[in-house]
This record gives structure tokens, sequence and C-alpha cells, in this order.
């Protein structure tokens, strides 16, 4: 029932004046009083939930360069997240001013934002009036900034891969893009963590084929520059397991049909040895480079035995 009366009370300039000069100094000289307006009190935030400040004004100084908005919150007893609450109304307020005016959008006019807490209860005040102070091992009002690895940088450590995969954004022709994905692959893999390597194989896929790289593109760049790191862990697995027949066959048979062996040794590391006999009777006889990369690249993309043998049958 206060609260009511008090937003009554409030309503009129005149009051809002008095407000202004006697808890707002630092304004009180600078503002133009003839122009200051209610805003509406129901804001919708991204989520589309409603939010309901008790009562906001808009003003601007009397040099045109800046909008002010007076937040006033009518509260009985002290509210532990009270600085919170009104940071959300604060922003919420500064984002709907900002989306209906162009000039504030462009940056041509300042937005300031002042919050009055109008505590008319018996109990002292004793809850934080700013973030800093209700978060104290943080600063939530505040943001970091993870820009892109350069091209040109070369990461050190796993814990650099949110700044490669940003650096793929970058990517817009084909002869970057090969040196691009094998730096990502190299700190995918340093992860240890072969659904992540999956998982990040088809995420840069994706996003590489958004960016208008063809299937074909990114089949060759995917496997070249990707896949062909897991042939290299595949043979160097194969050498400490001592299965030497796919080595050997490279070296008798030609690249080829080593490529062919550590195809199908990827096949039963995924899919198991039932899979890989299936894709070996498929593969046997019919070699070539370029459907090694298209069955490298099914093996990355496929999540099933059936998928990939159906993509097998298709190539």
């Amino acid at each position: 029932m206060d609260d009511a009366a008090f937003k009554k009370l409030f309503s009129d300039p005149r009051m809002m004046r008095l407000l202004i000069r006697r808890h707002v100094p630092e304004w009180a000289d600078r503002i133009d009083y003839s122009i200051l307006r209610p805003l509406p009190t129901e804001l919708i935030d991204e989520q589309l939930r409603r939010h309901y400040p008790d009562m906001a004004w808009r003003v601007r100084t009397t040099d045109g360069s800046t909008d002010l908005i007076l937040l006033l919150e009518f509260q009985g007893r002290p509210e532990r997240h009270m600085a919170l609450r009104t940071t959300i109304y604060g922003c919420l307020l500064a984002q709907a001013l900002i989306r209906r005016d162009r000039e504030l959008r462009r940056g041509d006019r300042e937005l300031a934002v002042v919050t009055l807490v109008l505590h008319h209860g018996n109990r002292p005040w004793n809850a934080a009036t700013r973030l800093s102070d209700l978060f104290k091992d943080s600063a939530p009002d505040t943001h970091r900034v993870v820009d892109p690895m350069p091209p040109d940088a070369r990461p050190t450590s796993p814990d650099e891969l949110p700044e490669v995969a940003l650096g793929l954004s970058g990517v817009t022709a084909a002869v970057p893009m090969r040196p691009a994905l094998t730096v990502l692959r190299e700190m995918v893999e340093a992860c240890e963590d072969s659904d992540f390597d999956r998982f990040m194989a088809r995420w840069a896929k994706a996003m590489l084929r958004s960016k208008g790289f063809s299937n074909r593109q990114l089949e060759e760049a995917m496997t070249m520059s990707t896949v062909m790191t897991e042939f290299q862990r595949s043979l160097e697995d194969i050498r400490q397991e001592g299965i030497q027949q796919g080595i050997e066959q490279g070296r008798e048979q030609g690249i080829e049909q080593g490529q062919v062996a550590v195809l199908i040794h990827l096949v039963a590391r995924k899919f198991g040895e039932g899979t890989a006999e299936e894709v070996r009777r498929l593969l046997v006889g019919r070699p070539g480079r370029d459907r090694s990369v298209r069955v490298a690249a099914a093996i990355l993309d496929c999540d099933t035995p059936e998928d990939l043998l159906a993509r097998m049958l298709d190539k």
C-alpha cells in the first residue's frame, strides 16, 4: 500500500526535481527539467519475461550530449540482492531506449543510468548498493574479450583452443583453410578426448560449410589437414602395437594401399573389427586417392556402423 502512495507522490515532475537536486547533485545543474518524462515500466527481456521496475524517468542534459535514465525503487525493508535487481532493470531500460533511438544506437549521444532506492522502512539499510559488493569475487557488470587467434600465431597449449576455433571465422578461402584446420586438429588432439574429437570435426565442417565452402572442398581439407593427423597418430599406434602389416603394405604396394590399411585401422577403433572387415572388403581392389579422401571423411562424420557402410556403398 505504501509503495502505491509513493508512486503517486513521485509521479509529479516537481517532486522529481527536488529528489534530483538533493540526491543526484552531480546531474542537478546539467539537465533540462522541462523535458523530464516518465518511461514505461513494463520491460521484456530476451526470454520474453516481463519485469516491472517501480518508476523510471528520462531526461536530457542541456547541451544535448547525454540522456539520463532515473530509476526509482520503493522498498520497505532491506533486500540483499537489490543491487542485482536494479542493475537488471537499468540494463533493460537502456537496451529498450537504444533500440528505439537511432542516435543512442550510433553513439551520437551518451546514455547514463542512476538508480535511487527510496527506503521507507524502519530497519537500517544494510544491503549492498553495488554489484562489486554483492559479488565480491567477480565483476558481473564487466566482460572479458576473447579474441581469435591471429593466422600467423602458433598456439602452445590446448587451453588456447577457444581462440583457435574463433580464428576459423576469418577463413574465407581454400588456401588458408588447410593450415587453419591443421592447427585446430592439433589442439583438439591434445585434449585426448575421442568424443570431443569427433564433435569438433563435425563442428568445423558445419562452420566452413556455412561460409560457402563446397562439400568436396571440405572433404579434401578435412582429410588432408584433419584426418591425416589422425592417420599419423594411428600409424604410431600400429607401430606400438606391433601391427606392421599396414606399414609394410604401404612400403611394398605404394602409398594408396598404406592409406587403405590406416583407414581400416581407424574403422576398427571407432566401429569395431566386424565393420572394419566389411570396409576392407569394399576397399580391396578399389584404391584411389579420391576414394580414400571420401572414406576418411565418412569415418569422421558417421556415428554408427550402418551410416558408415551406407556412405561407403554410395561412393
